[in-house]
């Protein structure tokens, strides 16, 4: 089971002063139904009353607290659709934070990154490419585009400045990514993320298993040693901590690979001589399995499930509002 948009399910805490308007409705109508009727007619009519009251509350919150399950996304199961899927879309989702300066990889993290971002404009010309930066959230520069001199511009201006959030947000870093793709979209999708793991924030496995579900696997780059280096800026001092020592950035090796495995996708390390090629060949090999399977997984959503009985109370609700329940006793 998964859930799209679990933020939604602050929207039930209007639950808590709706029932308190609901309330102050019971209160305000056995009130004025005290002075509208005399002592004789008085029991008879708060008992419609209170029980007009009871159901048409219920059903009202009973709707509400359905729509907001059913706007949240829920989904089960999976079912295969057939596609045929031609063109190739990858987003490319660059990891800007400062610890992305450290030279454990000559020249720099981030200028190793640069090499290997350029030299997949070269080898997939047909491809539409995306560009998204990331370090405390995330901004997609570029939108899908064909336009390599554009994309080969944003490459060269990467750099932790482009930005001032503090901290790094990997999650942030592959929604921004997914969703740079045009949906309803029948090409191949892969996200290729540059990144030494480091994440303060977010939870990136999450992020990584909703494009799995969706069917677009992450091929993770993983920038760095797990030896580490210190974190040079541009006037050659080194980041230091409270404490004045300095700081010390290394590949989280074990994150960066529960991305890729949970995603379906692979984790090269750039350090390696053959980083490039393996990247090429997990991105070739992925989209030559989608084209000889012809369909994808993808996972049913339900939220019919909670929209017909979120319907069904809006009617009753309706109906005990505008029937005169006077005239059926």
């Amino acid at each position: 089971m998964t859930i799209q948009e679990p933020r939604v399910f602050w929207v039930l805490l209007v639950l808590v002063p709706v029932a308190l308007v609901q309330w102050r409705e019971l209160v305000r109508g056995r009130r004025d139904l005290k002075l509208l009727y005399g002592q004789w007619q008085h029991q008879e009519v708060m008992n419609l009353f209170l029980v007009k009251w009871f159901f048409s509350s219920l059903f009202f919150n009973i709707a509400l607290f359905f729509l907001v399950l059913a706007a949240a996304g829920f989904s089960w199961g999976q079912e295969p659709i057939e596609e045929d899927r031609r063109g190739l879309d990858i987003a490319i989702a660059a990891d800007i934070s400062r610890s992305m300066l450290a030279a454990d990889i000559a020249p720099s993290r981030l200028d190793r990154s640069r090499s290997v971002m350029r030299a997949l404009l070269q080898e997939f010309p047909g491809a539409r490419f995306s560009a998204t930066m990331f370090k405390g959230h995330a901004v997609t520069a570029i939108p899908l585009t064909a336009d390599t001199v554009a994309l080969d511009g944003f490459i060269d201006a990467l750099h932790p400045n482009m930005f001032s959030s503090t901290g790094t947000n990997i999650e942030a870093g592959i929604r921004a990514a997914y969703r740079s793709f045009y949906s309803g979209s029948s090409r191949h999708r892969v996200i290729v993320i540059f990144t030494d793991g480091e994440s303060l924030d977010g939870v990136p496995v999450r992020a990584a298993r909703e494009a799995a579900a969706s069917g677009v696997p992450i091929f993770v780059v993983a920038a760095g040693t797990e030896a580490g280096a210190p974190i040079i800026l541009a006037d050659g001092s080194q980041v230091r901590d409270e404490r004045n020592a300095v700081v010390v950035t290394r590949l989280d090796l074990d994150a960066v690979s529960q991305i890729a495995t949970v995603s379906g996708g692979g984790m090269i390390r750039l350090q390696d001589g053959d980083a490039f090629s393996r990247l090429v060949a997990g991105i070739r090999s992925h989209e030559a399995v989608m084209t000889s399977e012809g369909f994808r997984l993808v996972p049913v959503e339900r939220f019919r499930f909670f929209l017909f009985p979120a319907l069904f109370s809006l009617i009753c609700y309706s109906a005990i509002r505008v029937i005169r329940w006077k005239e059926l006793f």
